[in-house]
């Protein structure tokens, strides 16, 4: 569990600001109610307020995600808040949902299926991505990374602007993380190349300092026994709450999955009966019969006004039963190196389904990757990631020639890691680096053993030649003697 805060000293306070919807009624995993929590925003707020920080759209929830953060230590949200608001001004995010056009959106989805895909059962949008179908080829083919990272941090905009103050007037309160799936099925390692992980570790930062807090739980479906076998060991380095977060499942994922979602939510290229693909932006956002049914004005959302779904009763149900709209039509082209969008494909015309689309980046295509989750580690994984980095030189070094006959091509010599130090996302590629050198060395002990085993055979066969020729001589001997006699 992250460490207990305690609350601050003196009379409670309330927030002087943005709050749609109550603060949750039970202490947090920080052990702070819901007035201390309210106490700690306020403050935070105050703070912020004094070195010109805060603006009155910027609501309670988003500070507390900020400050949650950094376990509600003033010093350290304030400095976050402060590079946030700064690389947004950088890169201009506060109107990249107008500004930015990604054309390519669907060559690029075609090369890395992913995409929201309708709600759980607490009303969270689910993103799903098959990381085992990634191209990495036809990625660079049909866009660099510069644009990449446009798209990626968009679809974490839209998001953040649209997609959860839709799913959180139609839940009634406020909805502020998502879940997710992520298919590993075919995942290799090879296709994560030192400029891949470069790319991915700048992408996961990227995540980790502007957008924290946002994912509730994630799936990882179709994982191999090696995988699991990685996450025993990697899950151990992880404080409890991040463990909490991240479920590994093997083939028959299904019943885990139905714990979280229903059977008509869940698409049918995972066994799920809700048709659609990630190409389509299947989900309530994308029905414009329920948005007018339920108030909602998404063009506001995406200016970044609140009040396009603002709290109101007498909401409309999603059914995704209705034709969708064409949203990269009426709202742009919009998606996400992890998040995407849009609708109004073929086989959602044909079916009646919805639209969805996401908003997380490609920190989590690494594996296992749980990808994704953006926490800390302890300050003992830190040792054990040391240690075994320790551990894995000293096997290097007592199969040399072995391991240079196994990996005739490897760069020994040059990390290819990426990941901030003591992220999780390094301590994953420790491990990886730690995996291969144990696999190498285990091919490297069994290339040995072959070639011990045909020098052995060898010896044998030369030995019983030998033998054949001492007993022929040995008989000619002794049939010469008997003749002489």
């Amino acid at each position: 569990m992250p460490p207990q805060v305690k609350p601050l000293p003196g009379p409670p306070q309330k927030f002087q600001g943005r709050k749609d919807y109550p603060i949750e009624n039970k202490t947090d995993d920080w052990g702070l109610n819901p007035e201390a929590q309210e106490t700690y925003v306020e403050v935070f707020r105050q703070k912020l307020e004094a070195l010109g920080l805060w603006k009155p759209e910027i609501d309670f929830f988003t500070l507390r995600r900020f400050l949650r953060a950094r376990t509600y230590d003033f010093d350290k949200a304030i400095k976050m808040w402060t590079d946030h608001v700064h690389w947004r001004r950088e890169n201009n995010v506060d109107t990249i949902l107008q500004d930015f056009h990604f054309d390519e959106r669907d060559k690029f989805l075609d090369a890395y299926p992913q995409g929201y895909h309708k709600l759980d059962k607490v009303g969270r949008p689910v993103y799903i991505q098959l990381i085992g179908k990634i191209n990495v080829p036809a990625i660079m083919k049909c866009t660099d990374e510069e644009r990449m990272f446009k798209f990626h941090v968009q679809e974490y905009e839209r998001c953040v602007k649209v997609i959860m103050p839709i799913a959180s007037k139609l839940a009634g309160r406020k909805v502020d993380q998502t879940f997710g799936i992520m298919d590993v099925k075919g995942v290799g390692m090879s296709a994560l190349t030192g400029d891949v992980k470069r790319m991915l570790g700048k992408f996961t930062k990227t995540d980790q300092d502007n957008y924290p807090e946002m994912l509730g739980h994630i799936c990882i479906i179709n994982a191999p026994a090696v995988f699991r076998m990685l996450w025993g060991i990697v899950k151990n380095m992880i404080d409890v709450r991040t463990q909490q977060k991240i479920e590994i499942l093997g083939p028959n994922y299904m019943e885990a999955l139905l714990k979280h979602m229903e059977i008509e939510n869940i698409p049918e290229f995972l066994g799920g009966q809700s048709r659609g693909t990630l190409l389509d932006d299947v989900g309530p956002w994308s029905d414009p019969e329920l948005m007018a049914a339920n108030g909602i004005d998404v063009e506001a959302l995406r200016r970044g006004d609140p009040a396009g779904a603002a709290p109101g009763p007498g909401l409309a149900a999603p059914t995704f039963g209705r034709t969708p709209s064409r949203l990269n039509s009426a709202l742009g082209p919009m998606g996400s190196m992890f998040r995407t969008p849009t609708v109004g494909r073929t086989s959602l015309e044909a079916n009646g389904a919805g639209p969805s689309a996401a908003a997380s980046g490609p920190s989590a295509m690494l594996a296992a990757s749980a990808a994704a989750t953006v926490a800390q580690l302890q300050a003992i994984a830190e040792n054990r990631s040391r240690s075994l980095q320790e551990r894995v030189k000293v096997l290097e070094n007592m199969l040399p020639t072995a391991l240079e006959r196994a990996r005739p091509q490897a760069a020994t010599d040059v990390s290819v890691r990426s990941a901030p130090e003591g992220s999780l996302l390094n301590r994953v590629e420790v491990l990886e680096d730690a995996v291969e050198t144990v696999l190498l060395a285990q091919e490297a002990l069994i290339i040995q053993a072959q070639q011990q085993a045909q020098l052995t055979e060898t010896a044998l066969a030369d030995l019983r030649n030998r033998v054949a020729t001492a007993e022929a001589k040995a008989s000619s001997a002794k049939a010469g003697c008997c003749t002489i006699m």
